[in-house]
């Protein structure tokens, strides 16, 4: 899918039948997607991530405003704050019973390494100054047990967990306002080397 199409995304309470429930990591009723999971297959090949070439977007990248707060979807524990430089830029990671969360492209931290964090809590807010690409998070889950050298970085699609309501198809979106359409390319990522730790 295009990086040009957005798609618009409801979320509701259900009960997950893997027991793994997120709240929607921005307060928002409906969200945009810009890139969803296993989008640009193509694009993303060209990068890898523990050496092994990726089988596509390993996430949902969600449109946001500037400073916007971004919320923990789900009770757990900061275990990593870190930046990946021409990338997923500042990060955070959090831990959970069920696996991990990665929030990135990050503005300011609201938490710090180590703490204890509930679920709909502010841990940082998006980045203020927009790039070549809107502004937006990257969000991305793995699962226990993951394999980081599966071509995903070991990373899940976290839709099925936010609990798509309403997702309109590319042929419904030329209803959406034009205007709000990005005609830019994909957000940049870095190219792995020796001295990268991916998150």
């Amino acid at each position: 899918m295009s990086a040009r199409i957005l798609r618009y995304i409801q979320f509701a309470g259900q009960t997950e039948p893997e027991g793994i429930h997120l709240t929607p990591p921005l307060d928002v009723e409906a969200v945009q997607v810009l890139q969803g999971w296993g989008d640009n297959a193509a694009y993303h090949a060209q990068f890898t991530y523990n050496g092994v070439p990726l089988k596509g977007h390993p996430g949902l990248d969600l449109l946001a405003t500037p400073g916007a707060d971004i919320q923990a979807t789900d009770h757990g524990r900061v275990i990593e704050i870190s930046n990946e430089p021409g990338g997923l830029g500042r990060y955070i990671k959090l831990d959970h019973r069920w696996g991990e969360s990665l929030y990135a492209q990050v503005g300011e931290i609201l938490v710090e390494t180590g703490q204890v964090v509930t679920r709909g809590q502010s841990i940082a807010r998006t980045e203020i100054v927009r790039r070549a690409y809107p502004i937006h998070l990257h969000f991305a889950i793995r699962i226990h047990p993951y394999n980081r050298f599966d071509g995903w970085g070991g990373f899940s699609d976290p839709t099925p967990f936010l609990y798509v309501v309403e997702l309109l198809p590319s042929a419904d979106v030329d209803d959406l306002d034009a205007a709000a359409q990005p005609a830019t390319p994909l957000p940049p990522m870095v190219v792995e080397s020796k001295n990268l730790r991916r998150p």
